[in-house]
């Protein structure tokens, strides 16, 4: 179990966690575009939210051409987001509830999406590690 936790990247090539960032990316980008609109029109949420959308248009094609520093800052970006999700499911659980069963289904979602997003990106940015390294040496030496 220990081995499991300490390397996880054994368990998926680069691509397959760059996959992960990417579908984690694009949810989340979905979700926090739905969320205002589908699943709480005209609640807590105003259209203004929709802005929440322009930092994660940024690392867009740093991952899509699987690029370790668009990961490994991206990564950290997947935090607001998550912090969002536990708070709009804590606005549920507790009372007052300050929102609806909708949008205890966006946060849970999001929580989701946001944390298949902070995986893929921190792994894929682990597993490419050595080889921008031996990279560097092979042209210098070359």
């Amino acid at each position: 179990m220990r081995k499991l936790l300490a390397r996880p990247t054994a368990l998926l090539s680069p691509p397959a966690w760059n996959g992960l960032a990417i579908t984690g990316h694009l949810g989340v980008l979905a979700n926090s575009l739905s969320w205002p609109l589908w699943y709480s029109p005209g609640g807590p949420y105003p259209e203004w939210m929709l802005l929440k959308v322009v930092p994660l248009i940024l690392p867009l094609r740093g991952l899509l051409h699987g690029r370790r520093r668009t990961h490994q800052w991206a990564s950290f970006l997947t935090l607001p987001y998550i912090m969002g999700s536990i708070a709009a499911i804590y606005g549920f659980l507790a009372s007052p509830r300050f929102t609806s069963g909708l949008d205890l289904v966006g946060a849970m979602v999001q929580l989701v999406l946001a944390g298949v997003m902070l995986a893929g990106c921190m792994y894929y940015a682990y597993a490419t590690a050595g080889k921008e390294l031996e990279e560097a040496g092979d042209s210098q030496s070359g």
